[in-house]
This record gives structure tokens, C-alpha cells and sequence, in this order.
């Protein structure tokens, strides 16, 4: 009986899942082409104000309200889908971890909901964090880059810019934060894995966490009639364990 409850739960939870994927993609897409349209009001608005600068106080309330709804909507519209992420997030993983803890009888994920949205905001602030730390990484880089243009050519110290050589053959471009990140091995062990939940190689922990569910419901071997189910399984929960938050830092720092 927990079995059964368990599949109704994890086949609601997928429902649930889609509508709310559903529903961010459609906000996306509104919100990208408000931000057009206010784009160009505001460009067609500043050419204007200078050539008829009693312009503005001529418009009629309607245009200018309709202005007014197109300047706000993106705003309003990303904290909405911001909000639908936190909600898609917390009751969905909720929903998962209770269905698998049903069907497989051992106790996955947190007790309350308030535990999943507490993780779900460590995890943006984690997301929020590397990303400030790759544009440092970029700014950092394209500093370096420039610095090396400007001195192409010259040697000091028995640097060698054109070469890139230092102190008889050093390969500085070949290591980055204290190890070597040209690891061949660890690149295609990761595409594989990302290959095998079929996500792009720049997911984020989100959206691979999501595909991980999706094919994890489509073969669990007390789900699915895949006579390869079991195998399916494994391979997908060793990727998903391999495509862990410091490798996935590991990988776009390479």
C-alpha cells in the first residue's frame, strides 16, 4: 500500500514539476520581450525628449500608463519567477524525497518543507557566490591578457611573453588555483555523466538536480517495466553522485 501512495505521489510530483517548468518558461518568455519593448520606448524616448523636450507632458494618460505597465512588468515579472523556482524547489523535492522514502522504505530528504526551502537558499546563495567568483576569475584573466599584449615581446627575469616561458619551460598557462586544470580525465568523466542525465556541460546544480528526478522516476526498478531498469538506475545515480557542487565548480573553473 505505501507503494502504491508512494508512485501517486511521485507521478504528482512530476505533474507539478511540469507545470510549474511550464509556467517559468512562459514568464521568461514575457519577460524578455517586455524588456525589448522597454528598451526601445526608453531609446525612442531620450532621442525625443531632445528634439521636443514638452513632449512627454503632452502624452495621453492612457499611452503613458500603458509605458508605465510595460517599464514595470519585467521587474515584477522575475520576482515572480523567482519565486516560482523557491516554490517549484521546495515542494517538488519535498514531494520526491517522501515518494522514494515510501517506495524504497529508508527515510530520504528532510521531515518539514521548511528544511528543503532553507537548503534551496543556501544553494542560490552558493550559485550566487561562484558566479561573483567567475567574473572575478574573468576580470582577473582579461587583466593578465592585457597586461601580457601590452609587454609582447619583451623579457624580464627570464620571462619570456611570446613563449609564455619561464625559467627554462614552465607552462604557467597549464595550472590555475594551485593544480592543474587540463585534467583530461576529469573532463570527459564529467561530459559522460552529463551525457547520461542528458543536460547541457554548463548546468547548474538546480537544473541538473531536476533531470537527475525526472530519469530517476522513468527507471526506478520498482516503477519501471525497462528490463534494464536496474543498470539504467545505477548509471543514473552514479552520475548524478559524480556531478556533485565542487565538481561542477571544478569544471567551469577549467
Amino acid at each position: 500500500m505505501k507503494k502504491i501512495f508512494g508512485k501517486f505521489i511521485h507521478g504528482l510530483a512530476s505533474v507539478l514539476n511540469s507545470i510549474f517548468n511550464f509556467l517559468i518558461n512562459i514568464l521568461n518568455a514575457i519577460v524578455t520581450v517586455f524588456e525589448g519593448l522597454s528598451q526601445v520606448i526608453m531609446l525612442i524616448g531620450c532621442s525625443v525628449i531632445f528634439v521636443l523636450p514638452l513632449f512627454f507632458i503632452a502624452i495621453p494618460p492612457e499611452l503613458f500608463t500603458i509605458f508605465l505597465i510595460i517599464a514595470v512588468v519585467p521587474f515584477l515579472g522575475k520576482s515572480f519567477i523567482s519565486l516560482l523556482r523557491y516554490g517549484n524547489y521546495t515542494l517538488i523535492e519535498w514531494m520526491y524525497d517522501k515518494a522514494d522514502t515510501l517506495i524504497s522504505g529508508k527515510k530520504k530528504g528532510f521531515d518539514n518543507l521548511s528544511d528543503y526551502a532553507k537548503k534551496y537558499k543556501l544553494d542560490q546563495e552558493r550559485e550566487r557566490r561562484r558566479q561573483a567568483e567567475e567574473e572575478r576569475q574573468r576580470r582577473q584573466e582579461e587583466m593578465n591578457q592585457r597586461f601580457e599584449e601590452f609587454f609582447q615581446g619583451f623579457n624580464f627575469s627570464g620571462f619570456d611573453f611570446d613563449e609564455r616561458n619561464f625559467n627554462g619551460g614552465y607552462d604557467t598557462g597549464s595550472y590555475q588555483n594551485g593544480g592543474f586544470v587540463n585534467d583530461l580525465g576529469f573532463k570527459e568523466k564529467y561530459q559522460k555523466a552529463c551525457d547520461t542525465l542528458g543536460v547541457s556541460y554548463t548546468s547548474d546544480q538546480y537544473e541538473i538536480k531536476l533531470a537527475y528526478r525526472k530519469l530517476a522516476k522513468k527507471y526506478h526498478p520498482d516503477i519501471s517495466q525497462d528490463p534494464n531498469a536496474t543498470e539504467k538506475f545505477q548509471k543514473i545515480n552514479d552520475a548524478y553522485d559524480f556531478l556533485s557542487s565542487d565538481n561542477i565548480n571544478k569544471y567551469k573553473n577549467m
